[in-house]
């Protein structure tokens, strides 16, 4: 049901001011052939194929270096339109004066929710996006990704649902617009279809439903710097974000410049699975520029990071203008058939029905070939099922990628002649449908203490395509590292329901899934890891997890020190008149349970303290003593017995510890000895201060 509708207070932006320079001019021009395999051809040699028809195709030459190589091919071409710059400016202009007059009152809205008639510049989707966080705060959060773009600008997305804050353990459907610059309608059907929802949330409508139970995910602009650059009609026709030259940080000189108009790198061939695969090139000045490395370019680097951290079950990458809905695969070099065939076919037919008479299939079947695109990173990362629409169909020339207003309108809404039941709204629709949809994604369920933090994460490889990295050495496939990480509160009802990708990601190779398993961990909220374990869940499945939940058993122990001495030492007979050692030793059993303990023994004689009496005589020498043990080990050396001289030494806690206490005893040549039994009774104890 259509909602009312919405004008937003917002002024039409100026033209971007840009440093002056000469513009390279972008030429029409068509090609009589127009076999699958000369497509297929120009694609591969980087040209920009517009338009592909039945009678002719379609060319966009950005300045001489594609002239050449198009020259080179040897195909017969006529120009049609020598310069394309100004070419939309009278429908453009027409159509920004009917925005400003609908937004005074004046000229009647169109049917979309917010009744727009002009194309949003990106001044007016930022300052949108922030309107929708302040208008809607409970149900509208503004993020920006983690990078922003080489010339430093922000790039915002919306997360959209009930009790937005605490929504993360939701299925997400993430909405993706302006990859390519130059495909303006992209931007306006995900500004439009977050309205759409927030507009029909009434109890009993299906986005209230959806609001509910999922959560949108939109980034309407993914290339702010050459969106703002086309829209701004500086660069009209251009396609791709203002990389120049490799690792530099261009200016925004460097990107209007004459010779680089045509220079960039192609955000949909970017991503990390297959890069440099069929339908991307090498080539600076290719409109399917891949870029140095795979996620080489910021704004990719964040749209990575993005569904990385977010449990993104479908995504819609939007593109403009071929007619089609495609599915990876979207390269020949991958699987045929896909671990997923089943339910991500039936899902593209499913989605397809809001499309009658578009192509809908793998890339490889309807269209060209394109490597590192978003739906290979969706799929082969994740689990997650991805599809691109190429919408607003049937225009050439300079309307190719963004036709007059009233297209978008009708695209959306399915209205009019040229689309008539052809709604990008109901694709979105069943899309977000799909990605609540349980048997389409796993679900972890369970229990944990109110407040502490659950994350799941995995960190993997995925893998380029086999192709020459150094010059001179053979092609190889090179493994890039990414990893997921993605985490909720538990709730004050300590029970949480989490809808994830599958743990076992599809093969980027056969049609198997991959051995994975997440790491899941339970922490309190102070940080402390309560609980580490692993999950393995298939989609379709729902786990059922008990985590970090604590039960107490236990008892007491008494504070004791206890020593038991064995048999008393004895050293036998001394000889008189003969120097010699004599050695004697006794046993002592220790018990202790304080934090640690000291053996210590004394001689409470005062008038021959630490030495044998007989009677009224004493030896001349002096008694020393030592002491070892299993648990405490070696004492100190041989120390003469005083009145407290400490023998040993535990540091923990021990039971029945067998200590041996050696004793020796030196007697001189000239000591005197009398007749009888020389002894002592010595005191040994075990102390603590540490209880």
């Amino acid at each position: 049901m259509q909602g009312s509708k919405l004008v937003a207070g917002l002024a039409v932006a100026t033209a971007l001011l840009l440093p002056s320079a000469a513009q390279a001019k972008t030429t029409l021009v068509e090609v009589e052939e127009t076999s699958h395999a000369v497509l297929h051809k120009l694609e591969a040699l980087g040209l920009d194929v517009t338009y592909e028809g039945d009678e002719r195709t379609e060319l966009m030459l950005h300045g001489p270096e594609d002239e050449q190589i198009l020259a080179g091919t040897g195909y017969a071409y006529k120009v049609l339109i020598e310069d394309m710059d100004g070419a939309n400016d009278a429908y453009l202009d027409k159509e920004e004066v009917h925005q400003a007059r609908a937004e005074r009152g004046i000229a009647p809205l169109s049917t979309l929710p917010t009744g727009r008639v002009a194309y949003r510049t990106l001044t007016d989707v930022n300052a949108e996006l922030q309107q929708l966080a302040t208008t809607y705060p409970d149900r509208v959060k503004l993020f920006t990704l983690s990078k922003p773009t080489l010339l430093g600008k922000t790039i915002y997305g919306v997360e959209v649902s009930h009790d937005v804050a605490t929504a993360g353990a939701k299925p997400s459907f993430l909405l993706s617009g302006a990859h390519h610059a130059r495909e303006w309608p992209t931007v306006e059907f995900t500004l439009e279809f977050i309205w759409d929802l927030l507009l029909n949330d009434k109890a009993g409508d299906d986005a209230s439903a959806l609001l509910e139970k999922g959560k949108l995910i939109a980034v309407p602009v993914v290339n702010p710097d050459g969106y703002d650059l086309s829209r701004s009609l500086q660069n009209e026709q251009k396609r791709k974000n203002c990389r120049i030259t490799a690792g530099v940080i261009p200016t925004l000189a460097d990107c209007t410049l004459a010779a680089n108009v045509n220079r960039g790198i192609d955000l949909n061939r970017n991503y990390l699975p297959f890069w440099g695969g069929p339908g991307s090139s090498s080539s600076a000045t290719a409109s399917n520029t891949r870029g140095e490395a795979p996620a080489s370019e910021p704004e990719i680097q964040g749209m990575i990071d993005l569904l990385n951290k977010s449990n993104v079950t479908v995504a819609i990458n939007n593109h403009t203008p071929d007619q089609r809905l495609l599915r990876a695969p979207s390269s020949s070099n991958e699987p045929d058939v896909v671990a997923d065939e089943v339910a991500y076919e039936a899902l593209l037919q499913r989605l397809s029905k809001n499309l009658p008479g578009w192509a809908a299939g793998p890339w490889t079947d309807v269209y060209y070939e394109a490597s590192s695109t978003a739906e290979q990173q969706a799929y082969y990362a994740y689990g997650a099922f991805g599809f691109t629409p190429e919408a607003t169909p049937g225009f050439s020339g300079t309307q190719t990628f963004h036709p007059p207003y009233q297209n978008v309108i009708d695209n959306y809404l399915g209205t009019g002649t040229r689309y008539a039941n052809q709604t990008m709204r109901g694709l979105y629709y069943d899309a977000f449908a799909a990605a609540t949809e349980a048997d389409k994604h796993s679900v972890l369920t369970g229990t944990a203490p109110a407040g502490t933090t659950l994350t799941l994460s995995k960190s993997t490889l995925l893998d380029s395509s086999s192709l020459v990295w150094t010059t001179g050495q053979p092609a190889e496939v090179r493994a890039f590292p990414n990893t997921i990480a993605q985490s909720i509160t538990v709730p004050a009802s300590g029970k949480f329901e989490w809808h994830v990708n599958p743990s076992g990601r599809p093969s980027q190779y056969n049609a198997t899934h991959l051995d994975e398993a997440y790491d899941l961990v339970c922490s309190a909220p102070d940080g402390t890891v309560l609980e580490r374990t692993t999950l393995k869940i298939k989609r379709g499945e729902v786990a059922n997890r008990s985590l970090c939940t604590t039960g107490t058993v236990g008892g007491t122990v008494p504070a004791t020190l206890s020593l038991t001495l064995g048999a008393p030492a004895t050293f036998g007979a001394f000889v008189p008149g003969l120097a010699a050692e004599y050695d004697a030793s006794t046993k002592a059993d220790v018990i202790s349970t304080a934090g640690s303990a000291t053996l210590s023994v004394s001689d409470p004689d005062t008038a021959n303290t630490g030495k044998l009496v007989n009677g009224a005589f004493a030896l001349a020498q002096p008694l020393r003593a030592a002491a070892s043990s299993p648990a405490a080990g070696a004492g100190s050396a041989l120390t003469p017995v005083t009145t407290n001289t400490p023998l040993l030494t535990w540091t923990a806690p021990v039971s029945n510890d067998p200590a041996t206490v050696a004793f020796k005893q030196a007697i001189g040549a000239g000591d005197p000895l009398r007749t009888g039994t020389y002894s002592k009774t010595l005191t040994f104890t075990l102390s603590t201060t540490n209880p």
